[in-house]
């Protein structure tokens, strides 16, 4: 069973996405569609200063269902943050376009932004 949004597989019995709550269905919406997957707009939620405050933020967010990524602007290997001309933050919590007010209602409270 797989879930259209959210594109994961689930056991079978399973009816109902546990993170989205969209019905499940028994194709693998990613072959049906040729191996295409969906056209998903995300935008910048809020920057982070370290690791750790990443993974609080993405945690708040996953326990409200919202999936996020962290886009680093470091070097791969090193502590060096991409930026000529101005000092860049550790990184950047990303979300889906359309959980973006949610997901500001989720982290309205946190201190650290």
């Amino acid at each position: 069973m797989f879930c259209p949004k959210c594109l994961y597989e689930y056991e079978k019995g399973v009816t109902k996405c546990p993170d989205c709550g969209s019905g499940l269905v028994e194709e693998d919406p990613v072959k049906e569609s040729g191996g295409d997957l969906p056209d998903i707009r995300v935008s910048e939620l809020a920057d982070v200063e370290n690791e750790t405050q990443a993974q609080v933020l993405r945690d708040m967010l996953m326990q409200e269902g919202i999936h996020s990524f962290l886009r680093t602007n470091l070097l791969p290997h090193s502590n060096i943050a991409l930026g000529f001309f101005a000092p860049r933050k550790y990184g950047t919590i990303i979300v889906n376009r359309e959980e973006m007010k949610k997901a500001r209602e989720v982290l309205k409270d946190f201190k650290g932004l």
